[in-house]
């Protein structure tokens, strides 16, 4: 690993690349908030990541996400609507490894839900649990719903029902108690080609990106501040390519 003097990082670029997820994408577009471009060519080239532990917000959300399901199936989609459980099997991620695009060089990754209408896949689920409802007064928030848009691009499809469900304190004390209803649960349905007309724009700058900054092993420019924590890691030389299973399966689903 060699220190630009540009504020990137050069590495031998990796034989085996993580893709770029619903989640990174947003992040590789720097619509992002909470990660950096530079955070995300960490974890895609296996350069550096934060080790996942598990807590009361991602342990509610794996809780909470089938009985939402559930919820979804019957109060509005009467049966159309599967879950990866129901396509795969109940072992699907150790079927899949965490990606339902295997075709895909560049992208890939995991979409909670399908509608399916006459038999084909209609629209893509994208769903959040979250205590931030002030985040979704006008609708899903840009980076969630470019998620749940780069799904629906790689199926070919043009709708998306993004769904969030609220959640209070004690609901994250005790997730297994929780009750999906239309009191906690809103649903924001949009076309991928009405609200990001130029998606195709963000495809290629993301394929641009990958070629700059994967395929040549330079990374995006780095920021002292927000990326501080890593930063701290890399310049102990200590560099992290774990890729065994338990890992993978923390990573997506977050």
């Amino acid at each position: 690993m060699e220190w630009l003097k540009s504020n990137q990082i050069q590495i031998t670029p990796p034989k085996r690349p993580k893709k770029i997820t619903g989640t990174r994408l947003a992040s590789v577009l720097e619509l992002d908030r909470w990660n950096t471009p530079f955070k995300t060519w960490c974890a895609i080239t296996r350069t550096y990541e934060e080790p996942f532990v598990d807590n009361k917000y991602t342990i509610a959300g794996k809780t909470i996400e089938p009985k939402i399901i559930d919820y979804l199936n019957k109060v509005y989609f009467f049966g159309g609507l599967k879950s990866p459980t129901d396509i795969y099997g109940e072992d699907y991620f150790e079927k899949t490894w965490g990606d339902f695009f295997p075709n895909e060089k560049i992208f890939g990754g995991m979409w909670d839900a399908l509608y399916y209408e006459d038999g084909k896949i209609s629209s893509v689920i994208e769903i959040k649990t979250t205590k931030r409802a002030e985040d979704w007064t006008n609708g899903a928030p840009e980076y969630y719903a470019i998620q749940a848009a780069l799904y629906a691009y790689l199926l070919g499809v043009d709708t998306v029902i993004m769904v969030a469900t609220f959640l209070d304190e004690p609901d994250y004390e005790h997730p297994e108690k929780f009750v999906p209803s239309a009191e906690n649960t809103i649903i924001d349905e949009f076309k991928v080609s009405e609200r990001f007309p130029y998606f195709q724009n963000h495809i290629d700058r993301a394929i641009e990106w990958w070629k700059v900054h994967v395929e040549c092993g330079v990374s995006p420019v780095f920021d002292e501040k927000k990326d501080e924590d890593i930063l701290k890691e890399l310049r102990k030389n200590t560099i992290t390519a774990d890729a065994n299973i338990e890992s993978l399966i923390a990573e997506v689903k977050l």
